[in-house]
């Protein structure tokens, strides 16, 4: 009768995804990764994100359990990415079913048994556990692939046991060849870092690479003979790359389809900053000089700014000049002191007054017409809702209407408009 599997085991082929078995080794499951379906259709860019990860997934995996567990910490460190990306590419790679979570990652205060925090288990801070996975169809193919590859290696870490027999040469390119992938995948040189040494400038270059298709028609070592001027002036790997893609005074340079010979296009581009010798032209500077440069003037002239308000601000208040200068505008004005100019206010509407209820059929007649005519027919002429004319003029009937409203007699006399 077979023996019981262990819990740790169990754990472990549980975690694996559906479909999915453990990978063979490091290297089995990096060349999975790399001929997934999905990653043929990533940008450069994400493709360079998801490798760093999976490398850094792959050197701290368990080489008989294939587990890994590295730090949040440690993945955005040997990455150089945010928590986020990273968080994103773990995603990635668990809905890919190439990795699955042996266990949660897990604090002693939201761990479950301590009471929040209160009781301590002395288990400290656990990091997330994860397993390589590979897919059924795939795993034995990768292993063919990658023992092929090894040329007489003893495991897929291509560490060969003797020398190689036969012939060297081919076995030697072989190596070289599956070297060259090896850096292709691993985690980038940084754009603001200068490389001083030859091995600095080979990674420098296969970072290049991988972050420009034009660029990948060359070898790493190739590459590294063009920019060496570059990076002997000082010059960073986001130097080159904005070198090569941009002139001296910021201009990009003209879109001219794909070189037909890459390293005279590499030279010809550099030459716009470079002299003969490898030095760079009067008055061009490095584009992340001239950007440290323009970046220590506006911190300077911010400074200066500071330093002016904080003056503005402890020097006393000068009560009696502001006054002084008050009082000379005022003069200036004619205002006196103490009299402020008055404020006009907006004429008010003349009210219309109303006829008495017990006048007489004249003295309504008088008090009527009070007030000036023109107001009257406009008065008229909004109450029935008729067009304003060019001139004060309106119909006879809408002016006898008026009078037999207000009670008026039409056929009285009326008296002549006071004056004023």
């Amino acid at each position: 009768m077979p023996a019981l599997l262990s819990s740790r085991r169990l754990a472990i082929f549980r975690a694996l995804p559906e479909g999915a078995r453990r990978a063979a080794s490091q290297g089995v499951w990096i060349h999975t990764v790399q001929s997934h379906p999905d990653v043929a259709v990533l940008r450069a860019d994400a493709y360079r994100n998801l490798m760093m990860v999976a490398w850094v997934l792959a050197r701290h995996a368990d080489w008989t359990t294939l587990t890994t567990r590295p730090t949040w910490a440690v993945l955005m460190e040997r990455t150089g990415l945010g928590r986020s990306t990273v968080a994103a590419w773990l995603a990635w790679l668990r809905r890919a079913g190439l990795l699955g979570t042996v266990t949660g990652g897990s604090i002693l205060r939201y761990r479950r048994g301590t009471a929040c925090g209160l009781l301590d288990d002395g288990r400290g801070n656990e990091a997330a556990e994860y397993v390589l996975a590979v897919p059924h169809h795939t795993a034995r193919a990768a292993v063919t692939r990658v023992t092929a590859e090894a040329s007489g290696a003893v495991e897929e870490t291509w560490t060969p046991s003797c020398p190689p027999s036969g012939d060297k040469s081919s076995a030697l390119r072989g190596r070289a060849r599956v070297g060259a992938e090896t850096r292709d995948t691993a985690p980038g040189w940084p754009l603001t870092a200068t490389p001083a040494t030859r091995r600095d400038m080979l990674e420098a270059c296969a970072a290049a690479r991988r972050g420009d298709l034009t660029l990948r028609r060359v070898s790493d070592r190739h590459l590294r003979s063009l920019l060496r001027p570059v990076f002997a002036c000082g010059g960073t790997l986001g130097d080159t790359i904005h070198m090569i893609n941009n002139l001296p005074d910021g201009r990009p340079w003209a879109l001219a389809g794909t070189p037909s010979y890459l390293p005279g296009w590499v030279r010809y581009r550099l030459a716009a900053w470079l002299d003969e010798h490898g030095r760079l032209r009067p008055g061009v500077q490095l584009p992340s000089r001239a950007r440290a440069a323009a970046a220590e003037q506006v911190r300077a002239e911010q400074a200066a700014r500071r330093a002016e308000l904080s003056e503005r601000l402890e020097r006393p208040a000068d009560a009696a000049g502001h006054a002084a200068r008050a009082r000379a505008l005022l003069a200036e004005r004619g205002i006196g002191l103490g009299h402020a100019p008055k404020r006009q206010r907006p004429a008010s509407p003349r009210p219309v007054s109303t006829p008495a209820p017990s006048a007489t059929a004249p003295e309504r007649a008088v008090q009527a017409f009070t007030e000036p005519e023109d107001v009257f027919r406009r008065e008229v002429l909004q109450r029935h809702g008729l067009p304003r004319p060019a001139r004060w003029t309106e119909p006879q009937d809408a002016f006898q209407r008026e009078l037999t409203e207000r009670g008026i007699d039409p056929s009285a006399p009326l008296p002549d408009h006071p004056a004023g």
